[in-house]
């Protein structure tokens, strides 16, 4: 906070350090002493883009805001998430995370908040990271999109288009689960794309679900390599 108090110029890239921070420090955290294994391949490149990934669990996040280089991700969050967590609540609110609730009645709402971080990656100072299957799954496999935000995204947002499947997350869903079952867990973590995100609106619902299937056939294809 002093920081970016201090240098508010430098805010969005102090911001971006920190989350890479923190992201890795818990990763190296569940390695040293949970013994958590984590293996990436391929990386996402340096410049301002959209990350798309599927949702496994809290370990997610970590992951999200570790591998993307250069530029603050913006991670949609659900509002009650911006008061009350030390450590992570303030930062929600000084980054400017957009806040979502995923309740029908605040659809409009949430769009606006999805909206202004669009609008910050489409000028280049910051990426955009999604989770379109908009909860965490409770077997592994990748749930339908919700695609309203990333249609969004698509529209508005012609910059590169990055995806991160992730697997052996999903039995330490919760909070819970991680504390009680993430100790020896194999945690698998592959970046593929970039992908040229599509230049006509019309295009797009065909690219989402391209998409999709692409991180379904990386996603089998982990799973039977790591057999």
């Amino acid at each position: 906070m002093p920081f970016t108090w201090l240098f508010p110029v430098r805010a969005v890239r102090l911001h971006g350090a920190w989350a890479r921070l923190q992201g890795r420090n818990l990763l190296r955290l569940l390695r040293v002493f949970a013994g958590v294994r984590i293996t990436t391949e391929g990386s996402i490149g340096p410049e301002s883009c959209i990350v798309i990934m599927n949702h496994q669990s809290m370990v997610d996040i970590a992951i999200g805001f570790s591998i993307v280089p250069g530029h603050l991700a913006l991670i949609p969050t659900r509002r009650r998430y911006a008061w009350g967590i030390p450590g992570v609540s303030v930062f929600v609110r000084l980054a400017r995370l957009p806040l979502i609730s995923q309740k029908r009645k605040n659809i409009r709402a949430d769009l606006a908040m999805l909206a202004e971080a669009v609008e910050r990656t489409r000028r280049g100072e910051t990426s955009f990271f999604i989770f379109p299957e908009g909860h965490r799954t409770k077997d592994g496999s990748i749930l339908p999109f919700m695609t309203r935000g990333l249609r969004l995204a698509l529209t508005r947002i012609k910059r590169p288009v990055y995806c991160v499947v992730g697997d052996g997350m999903w039995k330490v869903r919760t909070l819970a689960e991680m504390m009680a079952r993430v100790a020896g867990t194999d945690i698998r973590v592959r970046v593929i794309g970039p992908f040229d995100p599509p230049q006509q609106e019309a295009d797009i619902p065909e690219f989402i679900q391209t998409i999709r299937e692409r991180m379904t056939a990386t996603l089998e294809d982990m799973r039977t390599n790591a057999r």
